[in-house]
């Protein structure tokens, strides 16, 4: 006789077989893939600036001016679209941004000047943060058992990872064969397919109604929450302090040849996808507890960095670590925050599924600054020392998260 197992969740019980529930269904890949394209579309801008700039004749620096206004639109415009959003048909307003990402997709690869092109690239930063926010709304209603949720929410954010390991490398190609449009293209004609999958596996209903946005905005007085998001923040600035001068790291400071600089870069964002992949486990078994010993691990290496780098052996490991902790965070505190949301705020639940990208980004902004100016007038070899400052932040914050929680709450 098979043995069945039973599990609460949200007050509703569910009989699932635990030998025979499987985690990837239509629906759990089509959300991954859905992030791997968002990311692939943001990131790749990144690898074909220089071709960009040439196509509207402008200059690098000018072009550049994409990537940070696109991450200042996502940060800025995401919390309060995804709150707005949230009194409406959950599975309508999904088709609908998608269908919108696709457009801004096709646009920008037709633009026939520089402006058009970043304006619908910023309108592409705003829906894809939206979206990102209402997919992981669908966690509960796609996994195939309660324990499967942190692991989809986790491939969710992993999608992002691999869009800038496999995704990036793929448009880049494409745009040496045949132009940088055609990488565009390529997302937008790759993402009405994938819309047409999700049209078909995705479910119908709304588990919940949204209130106002200024209703949902009270859910940052909510101390676990509002610490919880000073917590990504710091994250992501301690973490692209150093990360978004990682290639001139393997080249100035570990000497790696041109002729390795991809094998390095491909093993640092196997990394990567291991540390988003690996959350999803983190917020199983141990949820939150273990947030304090993360950022005391990433503080530690950054720490160690500038010396670590002298050797490439020793430099390669501590940049190895620092790659598998770096998104770690990802699943725990999401769940942290839909947990919370769902069960005491439920008005406010997509907008609380958009804090880590909005203020993960808020950080990569603040990182990449902090490590700019560090770069300049220090030298590339301490930005590690400038991004352990918001990871010592961010351990503080942690400690103090779980000392709020409730006694007896469930930090899991």
């Amino acid at each position: 006789m098979q043995k069945l197992d039973l599990y609460f969740f949200q007050g509703g019980l569910i009989i699932m077989s635990s030998s025979k529930a499987r985690f990837f269904n239509p629906a759990v890949v089509g959300l991954i893939m859905l992030s791997f394209f968002l990311g692939t579309s943001e990131y790749t801008v990144i690898g074909i600036l220089p071709e960009i700039a040439d196509g509207f004749g402008i200059s690098l620096t000018q072009a550049g001016s994409i990537v940070s206004l696109f991450a200042f639109a996502y940060g800025l415009g995401t919390p309060f679209l995804a709150a707005y959003v949230g009194k409406y048909n959950r599975f309508r307003i999904t088709m609908l941004g998608i269908s919108l990402f696709a457009l801004c997709n096709l646009i920008c690869a037709i633009a026939t000047n520089y402006m058009v092109f970043l304006v619908f690239h910023i309108l592409t930063a705003v829906v894809s943060g939206t979206v990102v926010s209402i997919s992981m709304t669908y966690a509960e209603d796609v996994a195939s058992i309660p324990e499967h949720i942190p692991g989809v929410i986790a491939g969710v954010f992993s999608g992002f990872s691999i869009a800038s390991v496999i995704g990036v490398p793929i448009a880049s190609t494409i745009t040496h064969v045949f132009g940088w449009r055609a990488a565009f293209i390529t997302i937008f004609v790759a993402t009405l397919a994938l819309l047409a999958l999700l049209f078909m596996k995705l479910p119908r209903q709304n588990r919940l109604k949204a209130g106002s946005i200024l209703e949902q905005f009270k859910l940052f007085l909510d101390k676990r929450i509002s610490i919880g998001c000073a917590i990504v923040f710091l994250a992501g600035a301690s973490t692209y302090c150093f990360y978004t001068y990682l290639t001139p790291i393997f080249q100035q400071e570990l000497h790696i040849p041109d002729s390795m600089l991809s094998l390095a870069l491909l093993i640092f964002g196997i990394a990567a996808i291991t540390s988003n992949v690996s959350s999803g486990q983190v917020a199983n078994k141990t949820g939150i507890r273990m947030l304090p010993l993360i950022y005391v691990i990433q503080t530690v290496c950054l720490l160690l960095l500038p010396i670590a780098t002298h050797n490439l052996v020793s430099g390669g490991l501590v940049l190895f670590i620092l790659g598998v902790v770096m998104y770690l965070l990802n699943s725990p505190l999401q769940m942290h925050f839909l947990k919370i949301a769902t069960r005491e705020h439920p008005a406010c639940v997509n907008l609380a599924s958009s804090l880590i990208s909005v203020f993960f980004n808020f950080g990569i902004a603040a990182g990449s600054a902090m490590g700019g100016v560090i770069v300049k007038y220090a030298g590339l070899r301490f930005v590690g020392i400038g991004g352990a400052i918001p990871g010592i932040g961010a351990i503080i914050c942690a400690v103090i998260l779980l000392q709020i929680m409730k006694p007896g709450a469930d930090i899991r």
